[in-house]
């Protein structure tokens, strides 16, 4: 006897009234033949540690992090988002990002605003409170405040062959990424910021005597700023040139040093980095070059 599959039909009425009330019904796929079989079902209970994921992803989906510096600062959990504020104000400042100044005469200086968020553990408890700054990048005009946006990107097919070379011969390949990397840059435009909401609490500036026109005159670069990119590309270039890298031909974004046992390539997409050699040492040697002047995390 030759078994065919029932294919799945749609029920449906052409009488308009029974159509109303009446709704349409999908018959499984079954072989003819053969006789259904029930499928028994078995409760399993969760684990202790997937009702906390799933906790975790509930509460996550729940609490939301605050959209504005003045929700941040009179919500519950103040103190935890005043503290990441303080922090991230304290790091710009140690990074020497502004100087202060009286805004000049017929400059408009652009905005910025705080973005936050949760950083969480695998059971989705809370770990940290994260405060960034950005600026408000689409204040800026063409001409005054930027000029050139674009920054290359390694080619798809560059990492691509820059894996099949590493396993072809054997080579020993890391990763890592730059931590804050758009901070390192230095601005060739002048531009001038409004002062970021809790920096005159965090540094005691008087709203009075003049001091109510205060402004931050950019010297770093920013998360927000139209050619962030930008600057910390040619940021990172310079600093590899001057280990002795240079870039390939086909792509600007991979850099080689070396020969034989020596060989070296770094392969960048924006802040992260694939360092590949035959030997670890020489690796290592690399990723401590880079972590002269930059933070990095593997």
């Amino acid at each position: 006897m030759i078994t065919r599959s029932r294919t799945r039909y749609i029920e449906e009425t052409t009488d308009p009234e029974e159509a109303e009330g009446r709704k349409k019904k999908i018959v499984a796929p079954a072989a003819i033949g053969t006789k259904r079989q029930k499928v028994s079902q078995a409760r399993v209970k969760p684990s202790d540690e997937l009702l906390a994921i799933e906790g975790g992803q509930l509460m996550a989906a729940t609490e939301e992090v605050p959209k504005t510096y003045a929700e941040a600062t009179t919500r519950q959990d103040q103190d935890e988002w005043k503290k990441a504020i303080a922090s991230e104000l304290k790091s710009l400042i140690v990074n020497k990002t502004w100087k202060l100044v009286h805004k000049p005469a017929h400059q408009r200086p652009i905005g910025c605003r705080w973005v936050f968020a949760l950083k969480r553990d695998e059971k989705g408890q809370v770990v940290r409170y994260k405060a960034r700054l950005v600026a408000k990048g689409y204040s800026q005009r063409h001409g005054i405040d930027y000029e050139e946006t674009y920054s290359p990107v390694a080619y798809l097919n560059s990492i691509r062959a820059m894996l099949a070379k590493c396993s072809a011969e054997g080579m020993e390949i890391e990763q890592c990424d730059v931590d804050t990397a758009f901070l390192y840059g230095k601005l060739e435009e002048e531009i001038y910021m409004e002062l970021p909401e809790g920096l005159r609490e965090l540094l005691e500036l008087a709203e009075a005597e003049g001091e109510d026109d205060v402004v931050c005159m950019l010297l770093q670069s920013l998360y927000g700023l139209k050619q962030a990119s930008r600057v910390w590309n040619e940021t990172i270039v310079k600093h590899l040139k001057s280990m002795g890298f240079e870039p390939a031909d086909a792509d600007p974004c991979v850099y080689t040093r070396g020969e034989g046992e020596d060989e070296c390539i770094v392969c960048l997409y924006v802040d992260d980095m694939l360092i590949a050699s035959r030997q670890k040492a020489v690796i290592a040697s690399v990723k401590a070059g880079i972590a002269e002047k930059f933070r990095i995390k593997d």
